[in-house]
C-alpha cells in the first residue's frame, strides 16, 4: 500500500477510533481477515479499546466468508478461492452452517441472504477507521447513512458516480497535512484528485472524502460496493 507520512493532529489519536473511549491498544483497517497473506507492507492501523478491538472478530470474519461464498456460490471450502477463508469454514462448522443457512438456489441462480445488522457493523466500523487514518476525522457516532449493496447490481450511472474521484467528491479539502490532503496536492493520478487507495488489489480499496460530510467508499472482493456518510 501506498506509504504517506502524515502531519496530522496528533491529538486526533488519542482516542478508540470507533467508540470514542481510552485507547490501549491498535487496530489494522481494514481487518487482516480480508485479506490474504502475504500481507502488504504500510496496512493502515488506528487506535482502539481493548474491547473495540476484540468485539468486531465474529462479525469480521463472518463478512469475509460470506462475500467469498457469495462469490464461489457455495460454502464448500473446496470451491472457495481465498484460502484463508478455506481453512476458517474447514475449521468453523457452525459458521458455515449458518452461512448455507441463509443460501437458496433458484432457477435464477444462487443467493445469499446477509445478517445485514452484522454486515453494517464491520462496514460502519471499517469506514470510522478510514476517516481516522485518512482524513484524521474522528467519528465515533454512528453514521447518517449505510448503504452496502453487490457492485455488479448497481446501475451504470449509479457505479459510475461510486467510482468517481473528481468534482464534489473533493469539494471541500480534507485537513491540512492529513494524508487525503497530501494525495490531492501531490497530484497523484490528476491535479486535484484524491485517489482510491488500493490496500490489496482484488481484494479491499477505498475512497475517504470531505464533501457536505464524511464520506467513505470501499470496495471488498470487487464484489460489495459500501458507501458511509457522516453529514
Amino acid at each position: 500500500m501506498l506509504q504517506t507520512r502524515t502531519y496530522g493532529d496528533e491529538r486526533q489519536l488519542a482516542f478508540c477510533a470507533f467508540c470514542g473511549g481510552p485507547t490501549g491498544t491498535r487496530d489494522h483497517c481494514p481487518s487482516r481477515v480480508l485479506l490474504d497473506e502475504p500481507y502488504p507492507e504500510n496496512l493502515p492501523v488506528v487506535p482502539a479499546c481493548v474491547a473495540c478491538n476484540t468485539r468486531f472478530s465474529p462479525d469480521e470474519q463472518y463478512l469475509a466468508c460470506l462475500v467469498s461464498c457469495v462469490v464461489a456460490g457455495s460454502t464448500d471450502p473446496a470451491k472457495i478461492a481465498r484460502p484463508k477463508i478455506r481453512r476458517i469454514l474447514s475449521q468453523s462448522p457452525a459458521l458455515r452452517a449458518r452461512i448455507e443457512q441463509s443460501r437458496a438456489e433458484s432457477a435464477t441462480g444462487v443467493t445469499f441472504a446477509p445478517e445485514h445488522e452484522r454486515v453494517s457493523s464491520v462496514v460502519c466500523k471499517l469506514a470510522q477507521g478510514h476517516a481516522l487514518f485518512e482524513l484524521r476525522e474522528p467519528h465515533p457516532e454512528p453514521p447518517d447513512t449505510i448503504h452496502v449493496a453487490p457492485l455488479g447490481l448497481t446501475l451504470r450511472a449509479e457505479r459510475e458516480a461510486f467510482e468517481s474521484t473528481h468534482g464534489p467528491v473533493i469539494s471541500v479539502w480534507p485537513e491540512v497535512r492529513s494524508r487525503a490532503m497530501q494525495h490531492i496536492l501531490h497530484g497523484i493520478d490528476a491535479p486535484h484528485e484524491c485517489p482510491w487507495l488500493v490496500v490489496q488489489s482484488g481484494l479491499y480499496r477505498f475512497h475517504a472524502s470531505v464533501d457536505s460530510g464524511i464520506r467513505v467508499r470501499i470496495v471488498i472482493h470487487e464484489y460489495l460496493a459500501c458507501h458511509v456518510h457522516w453529514k
